[in-house]
């Protein structure tokens, strides 16, 4: 499971990875269709915004690409004992994956949190073993299973 779990994951990741790449060509299309008009301060703002939305876009595209390296390094064949990057948690929320944060997914008919391990869930459930619980918004999670 946690193999077609990770394929869910790199596609929704490379989704946003396509969506950024398109969002920072129309930033830059924006930016080439301005033209200097008689009041100069326009079209001063306007390059400026459009290198603004551009910056913006590269950086989401780093932080993307990290993730994808992120992805790339969990071995799916591996059984964990503890919550870390890699691990498939059955707890009393639910199932959670941990990797990178994209919500939920559905998976051989099952729904699953995938967290990474910085989210605030993550940090809670960080380290913990089954058998374990958690404090997590004023409630406790049971770790049921580690895998």
């Amino acid at each position: 499971m946690k193999k077609e779990i990770l394929a869910l994951v790199e596609s929704k990741t490379r989704l946003r990875l396509e969506a950024i790449e398109k969002n920072i060509q129309a930033a830059q299309d924006a930016a080439n269709e301005e033209t200097k008009s008689s009041a100069g301060d326009k079209y001063e703002t306007g390059r400026a915004m459009a290198q603004n939305d551009r910056d913006l876009y590269s950086r989401q595209k780093i932080e993307v690409l990290q993730e994808l390296e992120i992805l790339k390094q969990i071995n799916t064949e591996k059984t964990y004992s503890k919550c870390l990057t890699g691990a498939l948690v059955n707890c009393s929320l639910g199932t959670v994956f941990i990797a990178n944060s994209v919500g939920f997914v559905e998976c051989q008919g099952q729904k699953v949190m995938v967290t990474s391990i910085n989210s605030p869930i993550g940090q809670a459930l960080y380290g913990l073993s089954a058998g374990q619980t958690a404090a997590f918004r004023e409630k406790n999670i049971e770790i049921l299973k580690v895998e």
